[in-house]
């Protein structure tokens, strides 16, 4: 398998709406399908998000003791191997989650490689591995992103440049050692980020317990002054040794008047130096402020809608192309050749089908089906739409006696919803 390859992803960045607009607007489907297409589209999208409801629950349930944003009071308290077993279970469904969302997880590799380059911001960081008891990044939408660079090579000019990126990166964390870079962050929580538009190599500017380190040009703008004015000084002194021994008081004046100089010259390094990392966090803070996305329990939902929409958009694109895009009795290998030509040539888009997973959820859906041979078939849709129309009841309904009467029994609001 070729590089260029390797770099295609599952991910379809399609907004939901344009995509059903897309397939609705297609020559093979009349004015009367594309009406039922449309309420086809509605009972998908109902019925995924009647699924990952229960999933967004569960996840918030896993992570409530773990949530350093959560308000609200613990009820029960948790031995020490109990929550170690849950933070456990945690890091699995997170990773369950952002696999459905097609991100990839990076490899320890990886993340070493990225800590070594230096940095895109001009930050110079060294972040110490063993503060976390639990590390993983996520990444998803390998791009080129534009930077502004300035520097002695340029004329101080900015130049536009394009570096490797992210268009997304989650992060999931738990420390193992408390530090006062990680401040005010406990141990117990586990931290979720997510942000977007991240250099390849500014990995280490989005974790905590990061330390700035100042480079060469700018520690000798610190040193050099300071240390040629503690050699004048000094040699002011050795020039006026004996005069300042016999000159009595105003000689003694005059010698500790040298002595707060080369303190002054000290004390203005110092401060010199501190300005300098406080200009470095400062960009830091900056960088971060607009790459972020979401926080903690927020990332959970902003994930589960993302992995929501990646699954409707493969479920409706597959069964499209076996109901109108003429490939009635299609293979799989022949139905995952015509997405990915659909996707270049309609939307422009450059993904790698998962025709395996797609073809799994429309059986599952009821939507289509395989012959013994392999070649799969979908149904009509109005058969479709009777299909999705009686699994919706059967989620929103409960059992009653069977003496109920028809009049009184539960309505159908997935039809009419419909």
């Amino acid at each position: 398998m070729s590089k260029a390859e390797r770099q295609r992803e599952h991910h379809i960045p399609l907004r939901v709406a344009d995509l059903v607009q897309k397939l609705a607007d297609e020559p093979a489907v009349t004015i009367f399908e594309r009406e039922q297409f449309r309420q086809l589209c509605q009972l998908v999208e109902a019925t995924i998000h009647h699924e990952y409801r229960s999933r967004l629950e569960e996840l918030k349930t896993a992570y409530a003791p773990f949530d350093p944003d959560s308000d609200a009071r613990a009820q029960y308290e948790l031995s020490s191997d109990d929550r170690q077993a849950r933070c456990r279970r945690l890091f699995d469904r997170f990773d369950a989650l952002l696999m459905r969302a097609n991100y990839r997880r990076l490899s320890r590799e990886d993340l070493e490689e990225a800590l070594r380059s230096p940095s895109d911001t001009g930050l110079r960081l060294h972040l110490d591995l063993s503060l976390f008891e639990h590390l993983e990044i996520y990444v998803r939408g390998a791009c080129q992103l534009s930077r502004v660079h300035s520097s002695w090579r340029t004329r101080w000019r900015e130049v536009s440049r394009q570096v490797a990126g992210y268009r997304r990166l989650a992060v999931i964390f738990r420390l193992k050692n408390r530090s006062k870079r990680t401040e005010p962050l406990d141990m117990r929580s586990v931290v979720l980020k997510l942000f977007k538009d991240i250099p390849q190599q500014d990995v280490e500017t989005l974790l905590p317990g990061a330390n700035v380190r100042i480079g060469w040009w700018e520690q000798a703008q610190i040193v050099l002054p300071t240390l040629s004015g503690i050699g004048l000084t000094l040699l002011k002194l050795l020039k006026g040794a004996a005069a300042v021994a016999f000159a009595g008081i105003y000689g003694l004046v005059a010698f500790l008047g040298l002595v707060s100089g080369v303190i002054g010259y000290g004390v203005r390094s110092f401060y010199t130096y501190l300005r300098t990392r406080e200009k470095h966090q400062l960009c830091l803070t900056r960088h971060l402020y607009f790459q972020n996305l979401d926080n903690n329990v927020g990332v959970i939902y902003h994930l589960l809608a993302e992995a929501e929409e990646q699954e409707f958009r493969e479920i409706i694109l597959a069964w499209w192309l076996l109901w109108r895009g003429g490939l009635a009795g299609a293979t799989s290998r022949q139905l995952d050749r015509a997405a990915e030509a659909w996707l270049q040539e309609r939307c422009g888009i450059d993904a790698d089908f998962e025709v395996a997973d797609a073809l799994a959820k429309i059986s599952r859906l009821g939507l289509a089906h395989a012959s013994p041979t392999g070649r799969w078939q979908a149904h009509s849709i109005e058969a479709a739409l009777e299909t999705l129309d009686r699994a919706g009841d059967e989620h929103f309904s409960y059992h009653r006696p069977e003496a109920q009467t028809e009049a009184t029994a539960q309505p159908r609001i997935w039809r009419r919803a419909a």
